[in-house]
């Protein structure tokens, strides 16, 4: 499978003394690609990386056709060697290559003494904006996807466009603003010259182009096909045939849209095709009103930007893939009938659609159209290739298989470019695959555990989710509990989560067992030797009933057991050959077992590393004692790594092939991951 490169990769950079820098790179990565406070919903779905501390991780930009760098810049940033070097370097890769682009925000007023090269960047000066981080927040977003839109659509950075010369630089769309006369008329006219006089969007939404609705079909059409239309759905929109007539038009183009809701009492009947966009609420009279133009253009632009970034995306996954679907099979929002109508001389078996997978409920109306028709997403499409004449991936190609997924935090994961809610958004879009294409799922931990840690909460919203979507019978997670954990558990607990988790409470072996509630604080090598005993057992009863194994991340320090979790995990499935499937991007863990398996020696999996903390070394002691008088298995860091490295990767036993695996172990490509290990499970299923 050849390596996935994206039309636009987004970065975000800040020096670690910035105790806001990680409050920015959430809001841009939730905006720009998926939503880390609600992960049911759909976003742009781009890939936001970051970079941070001291001597930051390098930016390959190879990885994408386009890169946009946002770099914060704040006085300790001047003040460090290593980022001024980082910065100039990063500068020399990219003046020749207008696809890349660095964005300077000036957290104060010392910023533009960062580096001579970048003082002849126009600075976003954030710091004359209000102290307040929320609004400060709302400014750059508006901002930056200004720019990425200007990127994407090849034009010129609204530091090259002068107030005083608009013209060197065509817009390439016009905004269409579409209203019934009676009751929206106010507030097409408010927010168009607000655009004009209060914005920079007039050099993208050209000034003399913001269609506030015209009398006749011709001009209507014709604009409509350039245009992004937002359309202000009053109580008496639906009841005019020219916005209805402007919602079908949009619709049959395949352009932007985005509704405001402007609804005073209601309409008596809703228009049925305003439904599959992007909707936003504004009430005249409780909002202010520069606060709501921004909103209604903050929206306009993120919906711009993502219809532009799902074409180019889409059309260059087909292309990769050689998969032969044509322009007008790859639609940039989720199929509907009314889109499917347009396609009613379409003669490829397959249509290609944006991000999350859609529900059963969902598809099963949509194949009504046609039968023969499958409705796919981008990490599917590698699997076209695969498919016999028969196979259909709309069916559940997985079902009967049982996925463990072994997923937790990992230390120091910003030195790879991520953060915590990176981790979070692979489980999130891994089981939206894994259970749209039919396979159950398994995960060993506490529902009790850390909130912000809390891998099976989200699991189980994500399998809630599922089951009210699917309307079928329930879905339940496995989920494995070992002792003293499940003690724990209240009935409460159990019976709030009765509809999404099956529990499966392992006992300690040899009937091990201490006293509760304190051995839960596991303060001594005794009570640690029986955490370190039930874990296991857990692991290994988890380990009988599933089929195959998922690694992302991993603590390599500050676990219960006697290995970090997942090298476990690893472990017990390569001994009893199940396929395992490693995520090496975001480190930890599954880097090491990664490593230890292609070199034979990885730093974090050593005596001499783990044993650097004095309260593991006095337990693995302890341990070993006990393994010795009781014929178990010592704790052995040279004989575990040397396993690892004797199995190799084709031990891994997981459906694709060494040079997959390869890239599997590498890519920081979210769709790339969950393509490559979809094709080893269709394989094994096979």
């Amino acid at each position: 499978m050849e390596q996935i490169n994206n039309p636009l990769n987004v970065y975000i950079l800040w020096h670690p003394s910035l105790n806001e820098g990680i409050n920015y790179a959430e809001s841009f990565f939730s905006f720009l690609s998926r939503d880390i406070r609600d992960p049911l919903s759909r976003g742009i779905g781009i890939p936001v990386y970051f970079r941070t501390g001291e001597t930051p991780v390098e930016i390959n930009l190879d990885e994408a056709e386009n890169s946009a760098i946002i770099l914060l810049v704040n006085d300790n940033m001047i003040l460090s060697e290593n980022w001024r070097t980082y910065v100039n370097n990063l500068h020399d890769q990219i003046k020749e290559n207008k696809n890349h682009k660095i964005y300077p925000i000036a957290l104060t007023n010392h910023a533009f003494k960062l580096t001579n090269k970048i003082q002849r960047i126009n600075f976003i000066r954030l710091y004359e904006q209000k102290e307040n981080i929320r609004l400060r927040i709302d400014f750059l977003l508006s901002r930056i996807t200004h720019e990425l839109c200007r990127l994407l659509y090849g034009q010129e950075t609204v530091s090259q466009v002068t107030t005083y010369d608009i013209k060197q630089s065509s817009a390439p769309l016009k905004l269409f603003i579409s209203h019934a006369k009676e009751d929206g008329v106010s507030l097409a006219k408010g927010l168009s010259d607000y655009l004009q006089t209060q914005t920079e969007l007039k050099t993208f939404f050209d000034a003399n182009d913001i269609a506030i609705g015209y009398e006749f079909s011709q001009e209507i059409e014709a604009n409509i096909q350039k245009s992004v239309l937002v359309a202000i759905h009053s109580d008496r929109y639906s009841s005019r045939e020219w916005c209805r007539k402007e919602i079908i038009l949009a619709k049959k183009y395949n352009r932007p849209i985005v509704i405001i809701n402007l609804f005073t009492y209601g309409e008596d009947r809703s228009f049925p095709y305003m439904s599959n966009l992007k909707n936003i609420r504004v009430n005249l009279e409780a909002e202010n009103e520069e606060e709501m133009f921004k909103l209604i253009l903050l929206s306009t632009l993120q919906e711009t930007l993502r219809f532009k970034y799902q074409h180019l995306y889409l059309n260059y996954i087909n292309n990769k893939f050689h998969t032969e679907i044509k322009e007008n099979g790859i639609l940039s929002r989720p199929p509907e009938l009314l889109s499917l109508l347009y396609l009613n001389d379409y003669k490829n078996k397959y249509i290609v659609y944006p991000d999350p997978p859609l529900g059963d409920e969902e598809l099963e109306i949509i194949r009504m159209f046609n039968k023969e028709m499958q409705f796919i997403t981008p990490a599917m499409l590698p699997l076209i290739g695969n498919l016999s004449g028969e196979e259909n991936l709309n069916e559940k190609f997985l079902k009967n298989l049982t996925i463990g997924i072994s997923i937790s935090e990992v230390q120091d994961i910003s030195k790879y470019g991520f953060e915590h809610l990176h981790i979070q958004d692979a489980l999130v879009e891994f089981t939206r695959y894994l259970y749209a294409s039919g396979a159950n799922l398994a995960y060993g931990g506490d529902v009790r555990y850390d909130k912000s840690f809390n891998f099976v909460e989200i699991l189980f919203q994500l399998t809630r989710n599922h089951n009210q979507e699917n309307k079928k019978p329930a879905e339940k997670v496995t989920n494995y509990v070992a002792y003293p954990i499940y003690l724990s558990r209240t009935t409460q607990d159990t019976i709030n989560l009765y509809d999404v988790a099956k529990f499966i409470d392992v006992c300690p072996p040899d009937h091990l067992m201490g006293e509760f509630p304190q051995i839960l604080k596991s303060d001594n090598c005794y009570d640690k030797y029986i955490w370190a005993r039930s874990l296991t057992s857990m692991r290994e009863q988890m380990n009988e009933d599933i089929d195959i194994r998922l690694i992302i991340g991993g603590k390599t320090k500050g676990y219960k057991g006697r290995y970090p979790g997942l090298v476990e995990e690893a472990y017990l499935a390569l001994k009893s050959n199940k396929p395992i499937f490693l995520i090496g991007a975001f480190g930890g863990a599954a880097r090491c077992i990664i490593e230890a398996i292609e070199n034979g020696k990885t730093n974090e999996l050593t005596a001499c590393f783990q044993y650097n903390y004095e309260e593991y070394k006095a337990f693995a002691n302890y341990y070993n004692r006990r393994a010795e008088d009781e014929n178990l298995e010592k704790i052995d860091y040279d004989e575990l790594v040397k396993f690892f490295h004797t199995k190799g990767i084709k031990s891994l036993n997981n459906g694709l092939t060494e040079d997959e695996n390869k890239v599997l172990f590498l890519t920081t490509n979210l769709t790339e991951m969950i393509s490559l290990v979809l094709k080893g499970l269709k394989n094994i299923n096979k």
